[in-house]
């Protein structure tokens, strides 16, 4: 018969039979745990830090790689414009024509990294690229617009006359108004047999609601310095005297716009008058009248921007691109997040009512 054996159940052993079975055993700590402690706010707050920052440096390092990537593509980018770089087709070396656009409504802007458009400062800042680019033979123009402000055309007019390289205009679907003042002192324009032109003049557009506010009962009073002082008021009739003087103010810029046209065309002053009374023009018309030297479309236009600029063969084509910088991002951000809705409408009424002295073809 088996001997049992039993030791001392305070840490034995029991034993039993030939085997021995250890009880269970459990470890104390000395000291208790200390409770656990929610964590739960700090990581809220720490994934809320993180979620926000993230997409902001993660959109720094896309542009400045962007940035880098277009100023390394297609040659230098221009020294008074380090954010420029240049995208073109063909080598990345050697006798290139620019591509410099004048595409929507123009607006005078001196800033160089203005959106995307006609803004006078960012098409003035092109062609001041172009000129500075030793691989640039030739510049082509493209526009396609119906004018715009009084000053920006006056912008990007100066520029132009200041090229010392050859400058040739392709003039697409319209280049009416401010959109021909800005292409008069090019060296050669093409217009397609379609191409809107003409509307060679100035405009002043005034709105009177007089009738509106009477019906709204509100009054509206403007206490000025001078019976002059709120001359093109919406809420006013124009005096006699206004008129007069309005028309004064319209035809120092339309006798500016004659000069301009006689300058860059070689036209005979009485003919241009005769020609600038409003009117539109298709792009055989402009032809026959002298506004235009050739009918052709965008490729013709490089050809000939090529063959002026001496080169041989297809042309390099540099157009010059930029990505806005993450300074501007943040502050066009922060614009926009202070205005209030009230201050978005009354800068959208002041938008529409203010006077503005324009060389604009208003059918388009």
């Amino acid at each position: 018969m088996t001997d049992l054996k039993e030791q001392d159940e305070q840490g034995g052993t029991k034993v039993q039979g030939d085997t021995a079975v250890s009880p269970p055993v459990m470890y104390v700590s000395a000291t208790p745990p200390e409770p656990q402690k929610n964590r739960s706010p700090l990581w809220l707050l720490l994934g809320l830090v993180v979620g926000f920052a993230l997409p902001i440096f993660a959109c720094f390092f896309l542009m400045s790689g962007s940035v880098y990537l277009l100023g390394s593509v297609g040659g230098s980018a221009a020294p008074s414009a380090p954010s420029f770089g240049n995208l073109g087709s063909g080598s990345l070396t050697g006798p290139a024509v620019a591509i410099v656009r004048v595409e929507g409504a123009i607006m005078h802007n001196d800033n160089a990294n203005a959106p995307m458009g006609a803004a006078s400062g960012r098409v003035m800042a092109d062609l001041r690229a172009a000129e500075e680019d030793p691989d640039v033979k030739a510049i082509v123009l493209r526009v396609d617009s119906p004018g715009g402000t009084v000053t920006g055309s006056a912008q990007i007019h100066e520029v132009i006359e200041e090229m010392s390289k050859p400058v040739v205009v392709s003039m697409a679907g319209t280049a009416a108004s401010g959109g021909y003042y800005v292409s008069a002192p090019a060296d050669y324009i093409f217009a397609r047999a379609d191409t809107t032109t003409g509307s060679l003049g100035v405009i002043l557009t005034l709105y009177n609601i007089e009738d509106l506010i009477d019906e709204l009962g509100v009054d509206v009073i403007s206490i000025t310095s001078g019976r002059n002082k709120g001359i093109g008021n919406p809420w006013e009739t124009v005096t006699a005297e206004q008129e007069e003087i309005l028309d004064t103010y319209i035809s120092e810029s339309y006798e500016e716009f004659v000069r301009i046209i006689v300058a860059g065309r070689g036209l005979d002053d009485t003919a241009v008058r005769e020609m600038a009374d409003g009117r539109i023009y298709t792009g055989r018309q402009a032809l026959e009248l002298g506004l235009v030297d050739e009918l052709g479309n965008f490729q013709d236009a490089i050809a000939k921007a090529a063959d002026m600029g001496g080169i041989s063969g297809e042309p390099r084509i540099i157009e010059y691109e930029r990505l806005p910088d993450f300074t501007s991002l943040l502050l066009g951000l922060n614009s926009g997040l202070n205005q209030t809705q009230s201050e978005q409408i009354i800068n959208t009424i002041h938008e529409f009512t203010a006077p503005r002295l324009e060389y604009r073809y208003t059918g388009r």
